[in-house]
């Protein structure tokens, strides 16, 4: 069974503090950031942040449960191989699939310049939607 972060399935009650939601609500932001600095999200990368959020509200992976060591600050343990790391158990996932997005980011620009190199359209009509890309242009991801 997999356990959410804010202490429902199966988590040992006693290892998260009564006020935990209050806690991830208001350092959610702080937290996020800070998880988008371990990914490797760079301070102006907005458009990753995202991934952080993700990687933020993901379930652990089995055998892990949070705890909170002296300082107050939680930590991961897992039960079946007895480690225990402060970064969370899926970093490398998330890593990994910032590092793929943003690869697919700068190729995706450098054909939007290239194609707009050899449109070779003026500065005016940069305001215009273009006509087919319109309707899905507000799917993409970090909306």
């Amino acid at each position: 069974g997999e356990t959410r972060l804010k202490g429902g399935g199966g988590m040992p009650a006693e290892h998260v503090p009564d006020d935990a939601s209050d806690i991830v609500g208001e350092h959610e932001a702080e937290d996020v950031l800070m998880l988008a600095t371990l990914i490797g999200i760079g301070a102006e990368e907005h458009e990753f942040l995202w991934i952080a959020k993700e990687a933020y509200q993901a379930d652990l992976p089995a055998g892990w449960d949070i705890y909170f060591d002296e300082e107050g600050k939680h930590f991961y343990y897992n039960n079946d191989s007895n480690v225990s790391t402060y970064e969370h158990p899926s970093i490398e996932f998330y890593r990994k699939l910032y590092h793929d997005f943003k690869i697919k980011d700068e190729e995706f620009r450098k054909r939007q310049e290239e194609r707009e190199l050899a449109i070779g359209k003026p500065d005016e009509e940069d305001d215009a939607a273009p006509p087919s890309t319109a309707d899905s242009a507000g799917r993409g991801p970090g909306g």
